[in-house]
This record gives C-alpha cells, sequence and structure tokens, in this order.
C-alpha cells in the first residue's frame, strides 16, 4: 500500500476519567489522528502484523479509547481501501488492546470457481448419461429359428418357345445357343497296298456334227493325242448342237473315262481326245474331247494307299477339335446366370469328306469337316420359383420356405434341341424354418430386463437359439422405444 489514503475520523476516543465537558474541550485541542500516519505496508507472509504505536509512530499523550461500539462501523469504512488478505492488528500503547478485531482487515470470502466447475461437470456428465442412455441406447435380437429338410421329386419343362413362367404346366423359358465350326486338315497315308489300277479321270466329249443326239455306249473308247486309250464308265448321250444364223453351236457333256489298262503311264495331263469308232465317217470330226485335269490313279506295283481307318481316324481327329471350338465359342455366348446341363447339349458333325477315297494310292489326303454345337439352358431362379410355389401346398401355414438353402439334381426325361424343348426329373431337398413373428416378440420385449427375455425365448418352441447385443455396453434391458430395437431372423 503506497498510496495516501484519505483521513478518516474518530468520534469514540474518550480521555482517562475525564468529564463530558472536559472530553469537549480535550477534543478542541488534540489534533485529531490520521488513517494514514499508520503504517500499513505489507509484511512478508510468515510475520504476524501487530504494530504497536510507540514503535511506529509518536502518539500524542493523552491516547485516545475506541468503543467497541464504533469498531465494526470503522471496519465496514475500511474495507473499502485496504488490501485482501492481510491480518493487521494494532493495539493501544498503553492497554495494550486491540484497536481493531481480528477480522477487521480480512476480505470476504471469493467463490471457488474450481470446485463450481467439478460440481457442474458432473451433474453435466451424469445428465449426459441420462440422456444418452435413453435415447441412443440400443438392442438387436438374432434369432436363429429351428429348422428341418424336406424332400421331394418333381418335375420341369423347358422350352424356348415361352416368355413367361408357366405355372400351369411347370415350364420355365428356355434359350437355344448354336454354333457351326468348319475346318480341313492334311493327314498322311499309312498303308501299303500292291496294286494294279487303271487311271481315270473326266472329259468334256463335244457334238459339233448335228442337232440330233447322239449316244455312246459304256466302254466307248476315246484315244488320247499320245495314243493312250480310255473307255467311257457309262452310257451317256451327247445333246444335240444348235445353229444360230447358219453356224453350228456345239453342245457339250461331262464323261467320267478310265484308262484300257492298269499302270501309271496313264496318269497324263489334260490333252484332246478322238472317238476311233467313228473314223472313216463326218462324225469322226464332228463328235471329239478335251480334258481340263489330269488323269490319275493308275499304278502298278506297292505303293502307298489311304485306307478306310485313316480316313475314319483322320476325320475324328478334326471333329473334337472343332467341338472344343466350338464348346468355347458357346461359353461366351451363353449368359453365366443361365444353368446348362450337359445332357441338353448337343455336339454333331454336319459334313465330313476327303479328297482321296479309301483304298486309293496316295501319299497325303486331306479331310474336311463341318461340325455343329447346341445348347438349351435355362435360369435356375425361375426353376427354383416354380418348385418352391409348388411346395408351399405341401407344408404346413407355421413354416417357410428357405430358398437358398435348395439344392437341385436335375435328369433329363426328354430332350428336343431342334425345338429347343427339354423335360426335366428334379430331385429336391431344401429346408424349412418355424415362422417367427416379429413385430409380436419386439412388443412383448420393450422394456424388459436380460433375464425376462431369457424366460420369454425359453418358452417358444419355434426359437432354437438366440443371440442379443446390447449398445451401449451398459444397457442391460431391451430399450422401451420400438425404434431402437431391431431383430434379424438368422
Amino acid at each position: 500500500m503506497n498510496n495516501k489514503r484519505p483521513p478518516k475520523k474518530i468520534i469514540d476516543i474518550l480521555p482517562p476519567n475525564g468529564s463530558d465537558k472536559d472530553e469537549e474541550s480535550f477534543l478542541q485541542q488534540e489534533e485529531k489522528p490520521k488513517m494514514d500516519e499508520l503504517d500499513f505496508s505489507i509484511p512478508k507472509e510468515e510475520e504476524k502484523f501487530n504494530l504497536e504505536p510507540e514503535e511506529k509512530h509518536k502518539e500524542p499523550e493523552k491516547e485516545p479509547i475506541i468503543k467497541k461500539e464504533e469498531n465494526f462501523a470503522r471496519q465496514e469504512q475500511k474495507q473499502e481501501w485496504e488490501e485482501p488478505q492481510e491480518d493487521f492488528s494494532v493495539k493501544s500503547s498503553s492497554q495494550n488492546e486491540k484497536i481493531f478485531s481480528d477480522d477487521f482487515f480480512k476480505p470476504k470470502k471469493g467463490i471457488n470457481f474450481k470446485k463450481v466447475l467439478i460440481i457442474v461437470g458432473i451433474t453435466s456428465i451424469v445428465v449426459a448419461g441420462f440422456i444418452f442412455y435413453f435415447t441412443v441406447s440400443k438392442a438387436e435380437i438374432i434369432i436363429k429359428p429351428k429348422t428341418e429338410t424336406v424332400q421331394f421329386i418333381a418335375e420341369l419343362g423347358i422350352d424356348k418357345n415361352i416368355a413367361f413362367i408357366d405355372s400351369e404346366t411347370s415350364k420355365v423359358p428356355g434359350q437355344l445357343f448354336q454354333v457351326e465350326k468348319e475346318g480341313e486338315k492334311e493327314f498322311l497315308a499309312t498303308q501299303e497296298k500292291e496294286l494294279r489300277e487303271k487311271a481315270s479321270g473326266t472329259i468334256k466329249i463335244y457334238n459339233q456334227y448335228s442337232s440330233a443326239p447322239q449316244t455312246l455306249v459304256q466302254n466307248t473308247r476315246l484315244l488320247s493325242e499320245d495314243g493312250k486309250l480310255f473307255r467311257t464308265a457309262q452310257t451317256v448321250v451327247i445333246p444335240g448342237a444348235q445353229v444360230e444364223e447358219g453356224q453350228i453351236i456345239p453342245s457339250v457333256i461331262d464323261v467320267e473315262v478310265i484308262a484300257a489298262e492298269p499302270g501309271d503311264e496313264y496318269n497324263i495331263k489334260p490333252t484332246s481326245f478322238t472317238i476311233p469308232g467313228f473314223k472313216g465317217t463326218a462324225k469322226y470330226n464332228g463328235f471329239y474331247g478335251e480334258s481340263t485335269e489330269a488323269m490319275a490313279g493308275g499304278i502298278v506295283g506297292k505303293v502307298k494307299v489311304v485306307s478306310a481307318e485313316d480316313i475314319q481316324g483322320a476325320t475324328e481327329i478334326l471333329v473334337v477339335e472343332l467341338k472344343e471350338q466350338a464348346k468355347k465359342e458357346l461359353e461366351k455366348r451363353v449368359p453365366p446366370e443361365l444353368k446348362i446341363l450337359e445332357d441338353t447339349s448337343l455336339e454333331e458333325i454336319v459334313e465330313a469328306s476327303s479328297n482321296v477315297k479309301a483304298d486309293q494310292p496316295a501319299d497325303k489326303f486331306t479331310v474336311k469337316v463341318k461340325v455343329a454345337s447346341k445348347v438349351l439352358g435355362f435360369d435356375e431362379n425361375d426353376a427354383i420359383s416354380i418348385i418352391n410355389e409348388n411346395l408351399k401346398n405341401k407344408i404346413s401355414e407355421d413354416k417357410v420356405l428357405l430358398p437358398e438353402s435348395i439344392d437341385i439334381k436335375y435328369s433329363v426325361i426328354d430332350v428336343n434341341l431342334d425345338k429347343g424343348q427339354a423335360r426335366l426329373s428334379c430331385d429336391i431337398n431344401e429346408d424349412v424354418a418355424w415362422d417367427i413373428n416379429v413385430e409380436k416378440i419386439k412388443q412383448d420385449l420393450l422394456g424388459e430386463n436380460e433375464d425376462k427375455v431369457r424366460q420369454y425365448f425359453a418358452a417358444r418352441a419355434e426359437v432354437e437359439s438366440v443371440r442379443i447385443v446390447f449398445w451401449p455396453f451398459w444397457v442391460k434391458k431391451i430399450p422401451s422405444n420400438d425404434k431402437k430395437v431391431k431383430i434379424v431372423i438368422d
């Protein structure tokens, strides 16, 4: 305290052993004491302030005595400027009495904000806990009903000509997929044979003689330019020529011929032919022949031949390769959600040929094959839908089907891929469960504790097991609000 305090009046000071009159004169003569003459400097904490008048300042000869009644009034005035939390005790020099009471300079006790904050915080947490408990608490009840497996057999039809499920006839829509693959491959002959074979081939015979047709009987001779003799393999009729504006337009026919003798010397290149039987007549120049391909097959001796087994084996090899290609292409075309049965698929040979006939001489030959692959598919969900619709009539009303548990083994009774139809026999195993009334259970359990819940489910024959999850962890009973309760059927 270093500021100078305003002087305060002391009106209760009385001289020792004096009368009222003396008191008045004394007050007129004495100089009024000033409060700032006292030393109110703040002492150290360990010191006790007890300021004696004779040690701190000079006092008048007659020390005033302050009435106790005025101490309280003076104390109230002094607290307006006194420093808090200091214990000042002032005693008179003569009587060693305290002029001020012990609590004169003690400040009023302030509010302990730390305690207040702690109390408010604890109260808030408790209130928030109650709010959280009643508004956020949840319970999930997982119920596993009792189940059993039923077995039965049913027939099912697949038809590509319908677009929707037909429950009356137990038919489902089918889809037919088809792929064709064609290829050719060269193979080596594997057998040898002693042969005396005549060459053969085809020549074109022209009629430039007349408009009348000409018959050539079987074995009619045809002579090549180099003198090789061939004969017609069968009787043929050469059409008559046409005459336009005085010009003869010859007619033509293809005729198969065979060499007169065996041997490879008859395997001649394309050439022209005459008919020796007409020699010496006008027909000799009017009928003639030409070949556009070489004669072949003439041989004498041991040579490689293409056997029937060679052709059959080569055809089978090529068929397997083409079927595999067709199968892979079908897999790309068929949607993955469709059910494909092995017995409703077909792979067939459309055509197969070899450029060399069986038992003909050749070192190698070429096989050409064309295959077709067909498959009939259906959506198994459609089949399950029809099966379960029929099965509902065979189980009691207090049970429900579990479609996810169904197991079906199909066997084909009949199939017609050309029409896109099939008839199947279905061996079915499927689970059924006791029906659980979720809403009734929820209403029955609202607000119940764990023991009540256990007793409740123990009395229900349709329930196999129950698991309850409370949230938060301290919740021990089912919430009273049904929106906070969730029931799951496992």
